[in-house]
């Protein structure tokens, strides 16, 4: 079974782009130490608040999209007259979601960030503003939708070896927050730009976009906005709840070892980014069903043999005022055996099966899930990092549950009805 597993083609393609992606993922990775070393704990707490803003203003500006309009460029991708004005009516919503994200995130800041003793400033603001409207030009689901990965890799690599060597180069002469952002908004910059070109060397245009095409859009991807809008009550939220109950030093804690799980999860997304084009088509369950076990036992025994060295890895990466942050890693590598496979198996599986709304069904509860959860630590004064991560841990199992329970019965319904 894993011989002919390793010898079809979709297999060999996802495992060159997962080796690439990891080495993708490696080079940012050598940022973190430079930040964190050079920001000190707090201000590294701080920075993490921050980025953490981006990525739910990411979520908000992408709407979506990355599952949704992936979904339909498969569809459509050989009528390039739809596409042109499709890519036109998802960008135009994209920066009208920028402006509003924009909005909150400047209240945000200033009643919660601008302190008398923080680190922060105008020009903080300047920059999240300026990264929320780059990231709002990202079209990751674009080159999904034509199968064309190669781009993201390209792009992302170029962006993020580009900011790790901006930030080696000018943290020699000056370390703040606000230059870390500064090299962050560039690093997205090149992302967009990279895309755009691309878009146009595919043979593709960007036509004038269209109210009625664009109502439509909207309501379509309300119920994928919504899962990833659930997703993050119970990731990216969380270093803004710690932020906000516990303080800097413990959101840089939590944030540090937070940094190092995103390398497993960042796998796992290009799997299910490759699947996921893949299966809307072919339907083909069992090449996932293949997938998964073999990749049970490498994911676990490799987050086990990661957490035997948690403490010197911490210290290693970020240094010796992140050594507490060992015991959140270990957590966290539980959580990465859990929702590696809840990834794969969410909206490959259920699209496999023509159910891909049941994926967003399964996070929205997971989200109902967390945020009890969350308001029973709040009532008994229990919002610890430790808490917040064991909480995480039992949201995503109940996910991953749910997720292989409704995909086996709806594949099981529609074998019947066939």
């Amino acid at each position: 079974m894993i011989n002919n597993l390793f010898k079809h083609t979709l297999v060999k393609n996802l495992i060159a782009l997962a080796l690439v992606q990891v080495a993708n993922y490696l080079v940012p990775l050598l940022a973190w130490p430079l930040l964190a070393k050079g920001l000190g704990l707090e201000q590294f707490g701080s920075l993490m608040v921050l980025f953490s803003i981006c990525t739910l203003a990411y979520i908000l500006t992408d709407f979506g999209f990355n599952l949704s309009a992936t979904h339909n460029v498969v569809q459509y991708r050989e009528d390039r007259n739809y596409i042109k004005q499709y890519i036109a009516n998802v960008f135009t919503l994209k920066l009208v979601f920028a402006v509003f994200a924009s909005v909150v995130a400047v209240i945000y800041i200033i009643f919660n960030l601008l302190t008398p003793t923080s680190a922060l400033n105008t020009m903080s603001i300047v920059w999240i503003i300026a990264i929320i409207f780059a990231q709002s030009l990202h079209c990751i689901w674009f080159f999904q939708g034509i199968e064309k990965m190669k781009y993201i890799t390209i792009a992302n690599m170029v962006a993020k070896v580009g900011y790790v060597a901006m930030l080696a180069l000018l943290f020699l002469f000056y370390k703040s927050i606000n230059l870390a952002l500064f090299c962050f908004f560039i690093s997205q910059l090149i992302v967009s730009i990279i895309y755009l070109v691309c878009i146009y060397k595919e043979n593709y245009q960007i036509g004038i976009p269209n109210l009625k095409g664009m109502w439509q859009e909207l309501k379509y991807s309300f119920s994928f906005f919504l899962s990833r809008l659930a997703v993050s009550v119970y990731t990216a939220a969380n270093v803004l709840i710690l932020g906000s109950f516990q303080g800097s030093g413990v959101a840089g804690l939590y944030g540090s070892a937070e940094k190092l799980y995103g390398a497993g999860t960042n796998v796992s997304g290009i799997v299910s980014q490759v699947l996921f084009p893949y299966l809307t088509r072919t339907g083909n369950l069992k090449l996932l069903l293949k997938l998964v076990l073999t990749l049970i036992i490498p994911v676990v025994v490799g987050c086990y043999m990661v957490g035997i060295f948690a403490d010197d890895l911490m210290v290693l990466i970020f240094g010796e005022d992140f050594r507490l942050a060992s015991e959140y890693f270990k957590l966290f590598l539980v959580l990465l055996c859990i929702s590696f496979f809840s990834v794969i198996i969410g909206y490959p599986g259920f699209s496999a099966v023509k159910k891909v709304h049941f994926a967003n069904y399964t996070v929205m509860f997971g989200a109902v899930v967390h945020l009890t959860g969350l308001f029973m630590l709040y009532l008994n004064n229990a919002i610890t990092a430790k808490n917040v991560l064991l909480m995480n841990i039992c949201t995503e199992s109940v996910v991953l549950l749910l997720r292989c329970g409704g995909v086996f019965y709806v594949s099981n319904k529609n074998m019947q009805v066939q």
